[in-house]
């Protein structure tokens, strides 16, 4: 069990996580995130703080984003067709363990954006026909 939290503290959570995570290069989160997108996903996951500080916004046909609207803190990206959320990385108390399993959307990633270790990779087109069916 891992828990995480927001920058101010108003929301907080739990949840059976991976041990892997995955960075995405897409525009929809380079605009959310301010960069680059790193993400857990979770088997289980409960707000145990802040409820009502957590906006879940539908940011696609297909995903929804949550963050704290007091300090504006990204909490998760859920594909609604894909089990439980994927948590920001960042947001997680302890990343102990965790290591780096694929990045989405390779070709829309920002130059010098590089991760040390070899992941798998997929472009934009892989992620759509795979995310598609």
């Amino acid at each position: 069990m891992r828990i995480g939290q927001c920058l101010c503290g108003k929301v907080k959570y739990s949840a059976e996580t991976e041990d892997t995570f995955a960075v995405c290069y897409c525009k929809m989160c380079q605009q959310w995130a301010s960069g680059v997108f790193m993400g857990v996903s979770t088997t289980s996951f409960t707000v145990t703080e802040g409820e009502t500080h957590l906006k879940i916004a539908r940011t696609s046909d297909w995903a929804d984003r949550a963050f704290c609207t007091e300090c504006g803190s990204n909490i998760y990206y859920h594909s609604r067709d894909y089990g439980g959320p994927t948590v920001a990385l960042g947001s997680l108390d302890d990343t102990t363990g965790l290591t780096p399993r694929v990045q989405y959307f390779i070709d829309k990633k920002p130059t010098g954006f590089d991760l040390v270790q070899d992941t798998k990779t997929m472009t934009e087109a892989e992620c759509l026909a795979h995310f598609s069916t």
